[in-house]
C-alpha cells in the first residue's frame, strides 16, 4: 500500500513513436518532455503508443485494424501490470471512441481513467452534432477525471459532458523548456524585416489559406518574410498559391524541423502566426511564447486562456482575412508592440506553463484521482466490518 501512495502504477496511453520515426504533432512533443521531466521517477509508467502512423492518417480499415491491436496491446499490459490508474491523452474523431474504451475497460476493471482531451475539433464535432455528442458523452463518463488544458474545456466537461467540477482538474501544457526560454531571454525586437513564422500541420483547418490570402495582400506595402514548417493537406495547394502569386521571395516552406533546427526557427523568427479554425491548446503557440515571440493566433478553444488580446499576443476571429491582416500589420509595423506583448507572452509561459509545476498538477491529480476513487470501497469495507 506505501509503494502504491508513494508512486503510483499509471498505464500511459500517448504518443510514443519509435525513434528516428517520422511523426510529428502536439500530441508526441507533449509526451517527449513528460518522459524528459521528473514524472517517470514520480509515477511508475507503462506506456502504450497510439500515435497516428501518418498525415493524412491512413484508410478506414486500416485505422481500424490498428485500433484493434492497440486496444489489445493495452489489454494485455493493462492485465499484466495492474496499474493504480490509466492516463488517456485523447485526441478528436475515432480517438475519442478508442480511449473512450479503454476508460470504459479500466472503470469496469475497478481502475480510475484519467482523460485528458488534447483537440478543440472535439468540442466543435459536439456542438455540431447530436450524434457526436452522444457518443462524446459516452465515452467521457468511461473516465474518473477530466485532465482539463482551460477553463474551456473545463466548462465543457461541466455543462455539456455531466462532470461534476471535482472530477475535473486544470493541467496545462507542460511545454515551457528551460532552453526555450533562454531564447526569449536573449531575443530582440528591432527586426528591419520582420520573419512571420507558422509551425503546424499545413491543413486547411490550421487557417492556412486565409494567411497565404493576408500575406499576398501585405506584400504589396510591406517588406517581411514568411517561414512555414509543417506539412499537410495543404502543403501542394499553399506551393501552387506561392508560384502563381510570385510570392517565393516571402515565403518559404521548411516542412517538419526537429530538435535544434525547430529551436533555430524560433530563434530566428520574430513573430508567431497560427489562424487555426479550432485548437485545444496548441503546443507551438506555447513554444513560441516561451521564447518570447509575439503571437497573432485564433481566438478558439483555450487559446483566449492564454492569451490576452493586447497584452501577452493579439486574437482574431477564426476564418477572418481582414482582421489576420490587420494583426499582421501591426506586428509588422510596430517593433514596440513586439517587445511588449512578446516579453509578456514570455513571463506567461514561463509561470504557466513551465515543465516542472506542470507535472505537479498532473501527480497530485493522480493521487487524488485513485484516491477518490477508492473511497467507495473503503467506504464499504468499513460498513461490512
Amino acid at each position: 500500500m506505501t509503494e502504491r501512495k508513494d508512486r503510483p502504477r499509471v498505464l500511459f496511453v500517448g504518443a510514443f513513436p519509435p525513434p528516428g520515426a517520422a511523426i510529428y504533432g502536439g500530441a508526441v512533443t507533449a509526451c517527449s518532455v513528460l518522459l524528459g521531466s521528473s514524472l517517470p521517477s514520480r509515477v511508475a509508467l507503462t506506456l502504450v503508443d497510439s500515435t497516428q502512423i501518418s498525415q493524412p492518417p491512413p484508410g478506414l480499415g486500416k485505422r481500424l485494424w490498428l485500433a484493434i491491436l492497440r486496444c489489445l496491446t493495452y489489454v494485455r499490459l493493462f492485465e499484466r501490470e495492474r496499474p493504480d490508474a490509466v492516463l488517456l491523452f485523447m485526441a478528436a474523431g475515432a480517438s475519442v471512441a478508442e480511449k473512450g474504451a479503454m476508460a470504459w475497460y479500466a472503470k469496469l476493471r475497478g481502475v480510475p481513467a484519467l482523460i485528458s482531451p488534447r483537440g478543440g475539433p472535439v468540442i466543435d464535432d459536439c456542438r455540431a452534432s447530436r450524434f457526436a455528442r452522444a457518443w462524446t458523452r459516452i465515452a467521457f463518463r468511461g473516465g474518473a477525471t477530466i485532465l482539463c488544458q482551460g477553463e474551456a474545456w473545463r466548462e465543457f466537461a461541466v455543462n455539456e459532458m455531466g462532470f461534476e467540477v471535482e472530477a475535473t482538474r486544470i493541467v496545462t501544457n507542460a511545454i515551457a523548456t528551460e532552453q526555450l526560454l533562454e531564447i526569449g531571454r536573449r531575443r530582440t525586437y528591432d527586426a528591419d524585416i520582420v520573419n512571420l513564422l507558422f509551425v503546424g500541420w499545413l491543413d486547411r483547418e490550421k487557417g492556412i489559406a486565409e494567411f497565404l490570402d493576408a500575406v499576398r495582400t501585405l506584400s504589396a506595402t510591406r517588406k517581411f518574410v514568411v517561414t512555414l514548417v509543417g506539412e499537410g493537406n495543404m502543403t501542394t495547394e499553399a506551393q501552387r498559391f506561392i508560384e502563381c502569386h510570385d510570392l517565393g521571395q516571402h515565403i518559404t516552406l521548411r516542412g517538419w524541423r526537429q530538435d535544434g533546427e525547430l529551436l533555430a526557427e524560433y530563434r530566428s523568427a520574430d513573430v508567431f502566426v497560427l489562424p487555426s479554425w479550432s485548437e485545444g491548446l496548441p503546443n507551438a503557440m506555447l513554444e513560441a511564447m516561451s521564447t518570447g515571440l509575439p503571437v497573432v493566433v485564433s481566438a478558439v478553444g483555450n487559446i483566449p486562456d492564454a492569451v490576452d488580446d493586447d497584452m501577452t499576443g493579439l486574437l482574431v476571429p477564426p476564418r477572418d482575412v481582414d482582421a489576420l491582416q490587420t494583426a499582421l500589420a501591426r506586428v509588422i509595423d510596430d517593433a514596440d508592440l513586439r517587445r511588449r506583448i512578446g516579453s509578456a507572452a514570455q513571463m506567461v509561459a514561463a509561470d504557466r506553463f513551465a515543465v516542472e509545476p506542470v507535472v505537479d498538477a498532473l501527480v497530485a491529480a493522480i493521487h487524488e484521482t485513485i484516491e477518490r476513487f477508492d473511497q467507495p470501497n473503503r467506504q464499504s469495507v468499513s460498513a461490512r466490518n
